[in-house]
């Protein structure tokens, strides 16, 4: 192998860093939104990058249907990534980016810059740069500031040091959702150098690439996750941990760059809870330290800020948030009023949004009280697909300004468009004919699970009365439970004179089609007379209590396990070596041969996921495994074989009560949601069980809100 360095673009050298640390093939679709670039322009760079590939003996094997992937071997990866950090870097930038590079060296300068300046350093004509910067000064004035062009001096901006910050924590948050930072956060792993690893670390630094070391983001974040940890006297939201990461990030490199602005000391104009300020001097203390920077006692200021608009956790503030709390129910209650107005629409009996909006507004109102900015990546694509909830929600925001004693800005105005769009879509579904739908398969687990929560989705309308195996319908349909349509996965040929449709458990378009000229020729009211629950026992205390039971077996006994050897002919007993010995499992052969027999009946497959699952008297308890596989292996799936790396296993005894096999159903209903199948393919260990216990207790809290509005109407 020759030993040369090569020389790149800016951007050829992040494609090669992209495709190094991708554990699977990129689609165009991805990186075309990580670079701001088009098909085209991606095919060119990757045809240019093969040439560039040949000197290490690797190459990019682009696969049908999956995207790009780098081959070759481990010693050739090796060398290409310390080359590429050696290589002389000819830097290349899109539109967009050279914009924000122009923005941030605007924001942190002290100094006029001329416009040659930036001609050189992004490799424009000034002409370019005087159009970028005709689009830069229209942005700067929504945050308040004024961008000075004057002949002879250069380019500066007129603002105060409070609009700089908030524009330059803009501009960080600028298309990088709360949840990749925290999922990048959950997710940190470093190298020896300190670079930050994986995907989404790869989605960051890539569009912060003109701004910020990237290298020092998951220092920042441990420093404050440690000193977080050792108090127990606030609680940040998710929203309030990122923003005042991201504010650190931005301070330190203000710092590095010798640009910090000083400004008179903020307690004259806040009085901070000391407690408070001593956790901000925690803060800079072990920054300091853990960064070799000396942080001016402004930063102190500043954190003490974010910190204050968050949850007073200690007794002697306790009471005083309980009694906030009805102030916020207060502001609730009146903005719901106001968009009831506006769009001429009622909300009246919806908790849910209720209770979601004062959940909201504690820590938003806190931000807005002490001036800190608030960010929504989500704001543009509100505006757009939802006009009339945004315009109304805007009017309606008139009223709490008054009401709260400060402006509320329109990214918090997003935020709270989201909350009525979530209550029209839940009042819609109950405005619509509804029709009443049992979904079959043989296990009553796993797959009919996903099928109800696709029907749900796709027909709103369609309410599932229930999810069962096909023994368990024979039951059901002996007590005459009124519903219009059974819905199988499986053929069920004892079923007689009754309105049934086979489907895919995907939910294909035409089973759709099917199900839906099935209920056309049905004539309301239908005839599979109505089962009443006489007794109350679905929501008596011993149910709720078996509910909960269900969640704790889940969770205590959830296994995780990564790279397993498989080697064919691949066989479930071999996939589930690692759980042979486990307490819960009392029969490993009698489960493996039950989870096979389900099998025969028809496979599951996401992508790269396959889940199994039945209900055997292998087990002792509720199971739930992930299972890595070092290699791909070959799956079974629609009369085809499909390449896969995570098995998911869900299993529960025989005799399980329904509760707990609800419970585990929630699991697989969650399947429909691509974020948490990609937690389950990729996520450590802790993300997971978080993510699992986040579902479970949603799930349990609506069976106990349900529980207690119906012993109330007793």
């Amino acid at each position: 192998m020759k030993q040369q360095y090569p020389v790149l673009y800016s951007r050829q050298k992040e494609l090669l860093r992209t495709l190094l640390i991708a554990n699977t093939p990129v689609s165009h679709k991805e990186l075309s939104e990580l670079f701001k670039l088009s098909k085209r322009t991606i095919q060119r760079e990757m045809k240019v990058l093969k040439n560039i590939l040949d000197v290490y003996e690797l190459k990019i094997e682009k696969k049908l249907g999956d995207g790009f992937e780098l081959k070759g071997s481990e010693e050739g990866k090796k060398t290409l990534k310390e080359h590429i950090e050696q290589a002389k870097t000819l830097s290349v930038y899109s539109p967009e980016e050279r914009r924000d590079g122009i923005t941030y060296d605007l924001l942190l300068s002290k100094e006029p810059i001329k416009q040659f300046v930036f001609s050189n350093k992004y490799g424009v004509a000034e002409t370019t740069v005087s159009s970028d910067l005709d689009k830069v000064a229209i942005w700067l004035e929504t945050g308040g500031i004024h961008l000075i062009r004057t002949p002879g001096i250069g380019v500066y901006i007129d603002g105060q040091e409070k609009h700089r910050r908030t524009m330059l924590s803009q501009l960080l948050h600028k298309d990088i959702t709360f949840e990749e930072w925290l999922e990048l956060f959950h997710n940190k792993t470093e190298t020896e150098e300190g670079e930050v690893q994986g995907r989404l670390g790869m989605v960051i630094r890539s569009r912060l690439l003109n701004f910020i070391q990237t290298d020092k983001i998951l220092a920042v974040e441990r420093v404050v996750n440690q000193v977080l940890k050792e108090q127990t006297t606030i609680e940040l939201t998710d929203r309030n941990y990122v923003n005042l990461i991201v504010h650190l990030i931005l301070a330190v490199q203000r710092i590095k760059s010798g640009e910090v602005i000083e400004t008179p000391n903020l307690s004259k104009d806040y009085e901070f809870d000391r407690l408070i300020f001593s956790i901000a001097e925690r803060i800079v203390d072990r920054l300091e330290t853990v960064l070799s920077i000396s942080i001016p006692a402004i930063e102190v200021n500043y954190i003490a800020l974010h910190l204050s608009g968050a949850r007073l956790l200690n007794e002697k503030k306790m009471d005083n948030y309980e009694i906030e709390e009805f102030a916020w129910v207060e502001l609730a209650q009146s903005f719901i009023r106001a968009v009831e107005f506006h769009l001429t629409e009622s909300f009246e009996g919806d908790e849910l949004l209720l209770e979601g909006l004062v959940s909201h507004f504690a820590p938003a109102f806190n931000r807005l009280k002490y001036g800190l900015q608030i960010h929504n990546p989500m704001l543009e694509e509100i505006k757009e697909r939802y006009q009339e909830v945004f315009a109304a929600c805007k009017q309606a925001c008139e009223l709490l300004s008054k009401k709260a004693g400060y402006p509320i800005p329109n990214d918090e105005v997003g935020y709270l468009a989201m909350h009525i769009g979530a209550a029209l879509i839940r009042k819609n579904d109950t405005l619509k004919n509804e029709y009443k739908a049992i979904v079959v398969c043989s296990s009553g687990l796993g797959t009919s699970t996903y099928l109800a929560s696709s029907l749900h989705t796709k027909m709103p309308n369609l309410k599932v009365e229930a999810v069962v195996s096909m023994n368990q319908l024979e039951g059901y349909l002996r007590e005459k439970m009124e519903v219009d349509i059974l819905i199988s996965t499986i053929n069920l040929p004892f079923v007689k004179n009754k309105n049934v449709v086979i489907v895919s458990p995907f939910l294909k378009q035409e089973d759709l089609s099917r199900i839906q000229n099935s209920l056309s020729k049905i004539n309301k009211p239908q005839s599979f007379q109505k089962r009443v629950n006489v007794d109350g026992k679905s929501s008596s205390v011993m149910s709720l209590a078996k509910y909960g039971e269900g969640m704790i077996q889940i969770l205590n006994n959830l296994k995780i396990y990564h790279d397993i050897d498989v080697r064919p002919p691949v066989m479930i007993s071999s996939i589930l070596s690692p759980v042979k010995d486990v307490k819960e499992i009392s029969d490993f052969w009698k489960l493996s041969k039950d989870l096979e027999k389900r099998e025969q009946q028809g496979g599951f497959v996401l992508g790269n996921l396959a889940m199994i699952h039945a209900t055997s008297e292998g087990v002792n308890n509720l199971l739930v495994g992930i299972f890595r596989i070092k290699e791909p292996i070959v799956w079974p799936f629609d009369d085809e074989e499909q390449p896969i790396h995570t098995v998911l296993l869900l299993v529960a005894p025989k005799e399980s009560p329904k509760e707990h096999i609800e419970m585990l159903s929630e699991i697989s209903s969650m399947l429909i949601e691509e974020s948490f199948v990609n937690v389950l393919l990729e996520s450590p260990a802790d993300v997971v069980r978080s993510s699992l216990e986040v579902v479970l207790s949603k799930a349990y809290e609506m069976k106990a809100t349900r529980f207690l509005k119906g012993n109330r109407a007793q």
